[in-house]
């Protein structure tokens, strides 16, 4: 809207008030006949009568506002990967040194060009174990069913509550007690010294003789799931959501050996490359064997050596368009 004078202004208010006096129009439908927003009529008279209808000056731009070239890298990056919600993009972003914008600016770009993707909060309540405060202090197993090639398949994973890395899996051929406590007895194997507290739903294979003989074997805690209540487990429950969603997607493997081959690249990408929304959108790996706290502030600080030289460019183009 074209900036108008403070004569302007004066010369509206004045023809209202002047049409209300000779005909008794009321100010609205004067207003209406001119097309001007009562807001901007009343406003100007209030002014008027303390003498400040002068004319508003814009506000100088913004040296922090993103540069042109950092929004359109956004859109460009936000189109090759459609399924990653904005935090993540914006992280995704600073450790591939790509462009260094907090979450924030990242979601206002995204709405702006409509390619804002957001997962659906999940409405169930389960019960919350008090959160691990390192690594190895609490893992977390369960069953999940996959169906290939004509026939049900059953993988056996076990995660680490702390950093949600996935320390071991197999895909099994039955569900029997002896295959699946071999699968805990492999995690333990490539811990050494690990002593965690076992999380499990209560199906057979973590009730029976065979698994309590495990837990006896190497003096373990098992924290069990309250029943027909499987959000209880909910860390590995919502990992294997995103296994079906990303990692098996819509893929169908011909065999048993296709199918580990494709569980075992996603739980290489799902461990060392894929940014974990619980994990202050760092990877599984970062916290399990790495600094997190290290590799934060090294995000810290490419953001602001960024804003500092956006501030640059900003005022550098600024005096070169005045």
């Amino acid at each position: 809207m074209k900036t108008l004078s403070f004569e302007v202004k004066k010369e509206i208010v004045g023809t209202v008030e002047l049409t209300r006096d000779r005909s008794g129009w009321p100010p609205g439908k004067t207003l209406e006949v001119l097309g001007l927003a009562k807001s901007c009529y009343y406003r100007w008279r209030r002014e008027l009568t303390v003498g400040r209808v002068e004319d508003r000056r814009g506000r100088a731009p913004s040296v922090n506002r993103v540069l042109p070239e950092e929004e359109q890298e956004v859109i460009r990056y936000a189109l090759a990967h459609p399924q990653e919600g904005y935090r993540r993009l914006a992280w995704m972003m600073v450790d591939e040194d790509m462009v260094y914008l907090y979450p924030s600016s990242v979601y206002r770009i995204l709405d702006r060009h409509d390619l804002l993707y957001r997962w659906k909060r999940s409405l169930s309540v389960g019960v919350k174990p008090l959160k691990p405060e390192k690594p190895d202090q609490r893992w977390h197993t369960d069953l999940l069913y996959l169906w290939v090639m004509n026939r049900w398949y059953f993988l056996v994973t076990v995660m680490d509550a702390y950093s949600r890395y996935i320390i071991h899996w197999r895909l099994l051929l039955s569900m029997q007690a002896e295959e699946v406590v071999d699968v805990v007895e492999e995690a333990l194997e490539k811990t050494p010294g690990a002593n965690p507290q076992i999380v499990s739903d209560n199906g057979s294979q973590y009730t029976g003789k065979e698994f309590r003989g495990l837990l006896k074997r190497h003096t373990l805690a098992q924290i069990r799931t309250r029943r027909q209540h499987p959000e209880s487990n909910g860390l590995i429950e919502r990992y294997h959501r995103s296994f079906r969603q990303e990692g098996m997607g819509e893929k169908t493997p011909s065999d048993y050996y296709q199918a580990c081959d494709v569980i075992g690249g996603w739980v290489d990408y799902y461990n060392n490359r894929r940014l974990h929304s619980a994990l202050k959108y760092l990877k599984p790996v970062d916290y399990y064997r790495g600094e997190p706290d290290k590799l934060i502030e090294v995000r810290k600080e490419k953001l602001r050596r960024a804003a500092e030289r956006r501030q640059r460019i900003n005022q550098e183009r600024s005096r070169m368009a005045a």
